[in-house]
């Protein structure tokens, strides 16, 4: 590591540790429930983490994590919104009608409204919630908005969809940047569109971060607090206020330069969180939860090395997530917790383990706090990857045909394994620093083989595709499949015109379902 990249690295580890014990001591020592300090990254790759690669600065989260406890094995959905859905809702996304694709700007649908989302159960229990950045679970009516009746947000300042352009904030219907039939600009604060002067071409992220401060400042730390950051940062474009890319000048490779600086904005911001938390005497009685919403996105030299596939993918680089809990009521700390943990278990962990307050006995997450708290074992041994068959006969981009599920070490994949028939990386991918890094490593099983068998404990990164010669064990996750897909189902309705940011001064708004 370079002495500049160093100082930088020594600086920020200052900046978290830092205790500002002069001024505001715990105002909160008789608070019982803690704040929540929660924060998702957008297509974040597994590698891409200091304690995996050291090349990548991440200071901030390595002293939360290295005081927390690590995720060995938390999964998630292989896309933005399957993944926040089941988040939200503490069901597998097959069973709210969300598997399929993301939910996009010209469709009428998103996360059911009736199921509570979590944030609703905090708010219930006395909580001021806040929420910033990515949203990406339905629009077209008030009640799919943070704001809505189920959703449980007290204030949210950010887009409504899968990304906007950093410094334009604006998107079309498929994502910013791509081209579309529509365009309009994507940021609101507590559903009031936002285009000021003082914030165009301000970099987005720059505003969330002013507005998760803003919020820190302006609470009342008697009151318990849930701050829901779903960052944008590290998605696409690949784009990054230069003083965080110059931190990776000595990388030629312009994709992997911006994305570390992307990255390392991120850490950037969990440090000011963590600094403004202490000056308000808050950080002691602070749960901190962060992670991946998916594997990294390989083709713009994000990396989920030394796992398999990319964002998108159902090999375990686009479901594994990268991630760490740390905090009040981590009891055992410094190490990574190997257990099987579902992106699902969190709303039940929060819901029942943190708040003791009762959950619905249909969720399909579980309460896993003993585990992720005091170390002991997961109680989790299956979970559902995905059942996504239902559009099956729709080619290219918007059609895939999968399930997939894991018992104990035992995967099992059928059909195409990625979310979109037009999705097809399955290699691996080093990361790339240089043009003379590691290549990268074609699979020896590719699209066209349907039916996949990996043992993860003996193959973890899916070499060994075993499902011709175990027979019997390919019988065994089948079985075990069937009760998923019994309950299944998709709703993917036509795009609507109605859509058209056009009819709403140019801004992506709910009102039109």
């Amino acid at each position: 590591m370079s002495m500049q990249l160093f100082l930088v690295w020594a600086f920020a580890i200052g900046l978290i540790a830092s205790t500002n014990a002069s001024t505001n001591s715990s105002s909160e020592e008789n608070l019982v429930k803690p704040h929540v300090i929660y924060m998702i990254a957008d297509d974040y790759g597994w590698n891409d983490m200091s304690w995996n690669d050291d090349r990548v600065l991440t200071p901030n989260f390595e002293e939360l994590a290295n005081n927390g406890v690590k995720f060995g094995n938390l999964y998630t959905m292989s896309v933005c919104s399957p993944t926040r859905a089941a988040l939200m809702t503490g069901r597998y996304s097959s069973n709210i009608g969300g598997q399929h694709f993301t939910y996009l700007g010209m469709y009428p649908h998103g996360a059911p409204t009736y199921h509570e989302f979590f944030p609703k159960r905090f708010k219930d229990a006395g909580y001021t919630t806040y929420g910033i950045g990515k949203w990406h679970l339905g629009f077209c009516n008030s009640s799919f908005i943070p704001s809505g009746p189920t959703r449980g947000f007290d204030h949210y300042y950010g887009f409504y969809n899968g990304g906007a352009l950093f410094y334009e904030h604006t998107s079309s219907e498929w994502g910013p940047g791509y081209p579309g039939d529509y365009l309009g600009y994507d940021l609101t604060d507590d559903g009031i569109p936002v285009r000021d002067p003082e914030t165009s071409c301000v970099y987005n992220s720059e505003l969330f971060q002013e507005k998760i401060l803003s919020y820190i400042d302006n609470h009342d730390p008697n009151t318990p607090m849930l701050l829901y950051t779903a960052f944008q940062l590290p998605h696409t474009p690949r784009q990054v206020p230069k003083q965080w890319e110059d931190m990776y000048s000595c990388i030629p490779n312009d994709n992997r330069r911006l994305y570390c600086g992307q990255v390392t904005f991120m850490d950037a911001i969990a440090g000011e969180i963590v600094k403004a938390l202490k000056a308000k005497g808050m950080f002691e009685d602070s749960l901190i939860i962060f992670h991946a919403d998916n594997g990294g996105d390989v083709r713009f030299e994000a990396s989920n090395w030394p796992y398999r596939g990319n964002k998108g993918s159902f090999f375990e680089g686009g479901i594994k997530a990268v991630g760490f809990i740390s905090g009040k009521g981590i009891e055992k700390t410094g190490y990574t917790h190997d257990g099987l943990f579902h992106i699902t278990d969190m709303y039940p962990t929060l819901v029942e383990g943190v708040l003791g307050e009762d959950i619905p006995d249909d969720l399909d997450g579980i309460n896993v706090w003993g585990a992720l708290s005091k170390g002991e074992p997961s109680p989790r041994h299956e979970m559902l990857i995905t059942v996504d068959t239902d559009l099956a006969h729709v080619d290219g981009l918007l059609g895939t045909n999968v399930t997939a599920i894991r018992v104990d070490d035992w995967k099992l994949i059928v059909g195409h394994p990625s979310f979109s028939y037009a999705w097809s990386h399955f290699d691996w991918y080093p990361p790339k620093y240089t043009d003379c890094d590691h290549k990268d490593i074609p699979s020896p099983d590719g699209p066209e083989v349907d039916l996949r068998l990996y043992n993860l404990k003996d193959d973890p990164y899916e070499k060994n595709n075993l499902a011709y010669e175990n027979p019997a064990k390919v019988a065994e996750l089948r079985t075990a499949l069937k009760k998923y897909e019994d309950k299944a189902w998709t709703y993917w309705p036509e795009p609507d015109p109605a859509a058209d940011p056009a009819n709403y001064g140019d801004f992506w708004s709910p009102g039109w379902c």
